[in-house]
């Protein structure tokens, strides 16, 4: 007389396991591609601006359209660039995880994602559409020695590079990343720290900081790698983005399979 074989317990929570591992990796194994794509909006909003590597004695600009406050080629352009390329982009990315979920059976909650990118991207259209009051030397980007507190942050929040911030974070949440909502988070800070003060300038009270809390609170220019230029600045926020694309790829040979 024969009795059955009864399965290890443990062996069996483990099988669990793995197979729920697996199939996580799976489920996120594209999300190379919407990142890559993200990045690749951001370095080539570089050509939008007129001097974006070299050092330029005087900055002239008028609204942000290119994305950071430097001088643009075209604010026609810069415009079109952003509220036209970032609804292509986006339609792409959706594409593509239409693509997946048919290829692979994953299907990922990215229609979020694309909500918060044009939700904002309205957003701020909305804003831009509101008159201001704009004093006759507006133009140079620089206006006041301690510019009001309401003023930096209406200047940080007034630029299309914050609704690629809040979709590559929410892309995050969607993708279970937390390496993908500290890129957001980077880019969104980098945008705002620019926007706000004027490209590479530091506050007095950063300026004390950096100098050891010694020394007057005078405020300058973050010169080193060229930060305050629009071409190294963007290459700076873009970088998290193009490693993290870069390595998932890598790790999980495209994603399609």
């Amino acid at each position: 007389m024969t009795t059955p074989v009864t399965a290890d317990p443990g062996a069996m929570l483990d099988e669990v396991r793995r197979l729920r591992e697996q199939a996580r990796r799976r489920a996120r194994a594209g999300a190379w591609f919407p990142v890559a794509a993200l990045a690749a909006l951001l370095l080539a909003s570089i050509a939008l601006y007129r001097v974006p590597f070299a050092q330029a004695d005087l900055i002239i600009t008028d609204a942000p359209w290119a994305g950071l406050p430097d001088m643009q080629r075209s604010t026609l352009a810069s415009y079109l660039f952003w509220f036209i390329g970032t609804p292509l982009t986006i339609a792409l990315i959706g594409a593509w995880y239409r693509l997946r979920a048919r290829r692979v059976g994953v299907r990922v909650p990215w229609r979020w994602f694309a909500i918060t990118a044009l939700g904002a991207l309205l957003a701020l259209a909305v804003l831009a559409a509101l008159p201001v009051d704009r004093p006759a030397d507006a133009d140079v980007v620089k206006m006041y020695v301690d510019p009001p507190l309401l003023d930096q942050v209406r200047w940080g929040l007034y630029t299309p590079l914050l609704p690629i911030a809040l979709a590559v974070i929410v892309l995050g949440w969607a993708e279970r990343s937390r390496a993908l909502i500290l890129s957001g988070l980077w880019v969104g800070l980098v945008t705002f720290w620019q926007c706000s003060q004027g490209m590479g300038y530091l506050p007095g009270w950063a300026t004390w900081v950096l100098g050891g809390f010694e020394g007057p609170a005078l405020g300058g220019t973050w010169t080193l790698f060229g930060l305050n230029r629009p071409g190294p600045t963007l290459i700076l926020m873009a970088l998290p983005l193009l490693v993290f694309a870069a390595v998932r790829a890598v790790r999980t040979g495209g994603g399609l399979r």
